[in-house]
C-alpha cells in the first residue's frame, strides 16, 4: 500500500507549481509588453509608422535614426549635427536627384557620424553622402562623445534582434507606445517624415536673439567649447570617415564646411584656434584629394550668410533657408574646394576675421558697441 505524500513534500510541490505559475505569467507577460511595443514601434525600428502618425520625439534622434536608415526608402543620406536638422529630405531630392532621408543628430561626434553612415550602408547602397562637419566633433579622443548628446543606444544600430530587449522591454518605451495609442500628446514631438527634426518654424531667428546675453569678448563663456589640437583633429578624421571614404568608392562623398556666423571665427580668434582650424581644412583637403569620389565644400568665406546675423539662431545655428543653401550649393558643385580656392577661401575668410574683430569691425557687425 503506497503512502500519501508527507505534509513537507506537498508543500514543496505546491511552492514548486505556484512558482511555475508565476514564471509563466511573468514570461507572458515581458512577451505581451514586447509584442505591443513591436506591434506600436515607437521608435520605428522594424517598420515604418503606419497604424498611427510617426512622432519623432525631441532629442531622441540616436534611438530614431538608426530605425530610419533600415526602414525607409533613400539612396541619398544628409549628416550632420543640430545645425543640418532643418533640411527637408524632398528638398535634397529635388536639388540632388534620387530619394533622401535626413540622419542628422545633435552634438553630433566623429565616431558617431561614422556609426550612423556605416548604419546606413549596412542597410542598403547609397548613391550620395551629405557629411556637414563641425570642427568640434573632431575634438578629444578618436571615440569621443558629448556628454550632453544623452546616451547612444548602440544595440539598435545592428542588426542582431536578441540584443533588442532594452528596447522591447523599456518602461519609458513602453509608455510611449501606450500614449500613441491614446492619442497622448503630452511629450514633444514632430509628425512629418519628410522633416522629422525640423526646428525652424519654431525658434526666433535674428540678431537681437544671437547677442542676447552674449559677451562679445569672451563668446566661448555661454558655449564652452572645447580646445582642439590638430594631431587629435586628424586621428579622429583618420579612424572615423577616412576610411569609409576609401571603403566606398562607388558613393559620392560631399565634405561640407558650413556656414557659421562670422562670430564663432571671431572666437575662434579668441581662444587661439584660428591656425589650428585652418590647418586642419587644409588636411582634409590634402588627404582626400586623391579619392575621386569626394568633394569639399566650403562656406564659410561666403559673407553674404556669416555677417547677416538675422539669419541666425546663435551664433552657429542657422534658419531653413540656409540649410536650402547649403544642398543646392553642394549639389550644383559651387563653393568646391580645388587646388587654386582652398588658398583663396583661407585668405578670403582670415581677410573677414581681421575686419570684424575690430572694435569698428565688430560694432558694424552687430550694431553694438564693445564693453569698455
Amino acid at each position: 500500500m503506497e503512502l500519501p505524500p508527507s505534509p513537507s513534500v506537498t508543500v514543496e510541490r505546491s511552492s514548486a507549481r505556484w512558482l511555475a505559475a508565476v514564471l509563466a505569467l511573468a514570461v507572458a507577460a515581458l512577451c505581451a509588453v514586447g509584442a505591443f511595443i513591436v506591434w506600436v514601434d515607437p521608435f520605428q525600428q522594424y517598420h515604418l509608422a503606419s497604424r498611427y502618425p510617426p512622432r519623432f520625439y525631441f532629442l531622441h534622434h540616436r534611438y530614431i535614426n538608426p530605425g530610419l536608415a533600415r526602414n525607409q526608402a533613400y539612396d541619398t543620406i544628409v549628416s550632420g549635427s543640430s545645425i543640418m536638422e532643418n533640411t527637408r529630405n524632398d528638398f535634397v531630392a529635388l536639388a540632388c536627384g534620387g530619394s533622401a532621408v535626413n540622419l542628422s543628430m545633435p552634438a553630433m561626434s566623429a565616431s558617431e557620424q561614422r556609426l550612423m553612415i556605416e548604419t546606413a550602408f549596412a542597410n542598403r547602397p547609397l548613391k550620395r553622402v551629405i557629411a556637414v562637419l563641425d570642427f568640434n566633433e573632431f575634438a578629444g579622443s578618436v571615440d569621443e562623445r558629448q556628454d550632453v548628446a544623452g546616451p547612444l543606444p548602440r544595440y539598435l544600430y545592428d542588426h542582431d534582434p536578441f540584443n533588442d530587449l532594452p528596447y522591447l522591454l523599456s518602461w519609458d518605451v513602453l509608455v510611449k507606445a501606450w500614449r500613441i495609442v491614446r492619442g497622448d500628446t503630452t511629450e514633444r514631438f514632430t509628425s512629418d517624415p519628410n522633416a522629422a527634426w525640423f526646428w525652424g518654424n519654431v525658434v526666433k531667428f535674428g540678431r537681437d536673439k544671437v547677442l542676447r546675453g552674449l559677451d562679445l569678448e569672451h563668446l566661448n563663456a555661454r558655449y564652452q567649447q572645447p580646445q582642439r589640437t590638430l594631431s587629435g583633429m586628424r586621428a579622429s578624421f583618420e579612424h572615423n570617415l577616412l576610411p569609409i571614404l576609401r571603403r566606398h568608392p562607388e558613393t559620392e562623398f560631399d565634405l561640407v564646411w558650413p556656414p557659421y556666423s562670422i562670430l564663432v571665427w571671431v572666437d575662434f580668434a579668441q581662444r587661439d584656434q584660428l591656425d589650428v582650424t585652418f590647418a586642419f581644412k587644409r588636411y582634409v583637403f590634402k588627404v582626400t584629394r586623391a579619392l575621386s569620389n569626394v568633394r569639399i565644400v566650403d562656406l564659410q568665406p561666403d559673407a553674404s550668410v556669416t555677417h547677416d546675423l538675422d539669419r541666425y539662431d546663435d551664433i552657429y545655428h542657422f534658419d531653413p533657408a540656409v540649410n536650402e543653401l547649403i544642398i543646392e550649393a553642394t549639389c550644383r558643385g559651387t563653393w568646391n574646394v580645388d587646388d587654386a580656392s582652398v588658398n583663396e577661401f583661407e585668405r578670403q575668410l582670415r581677410e573677414q576675421i581681421a575686419l570684424v574683430s575690430t572694435p569698428s569691425g565688430l560694432k558694424a557687425l552687430t550694431g553694438q558697441r564693445r564693453p569698455p
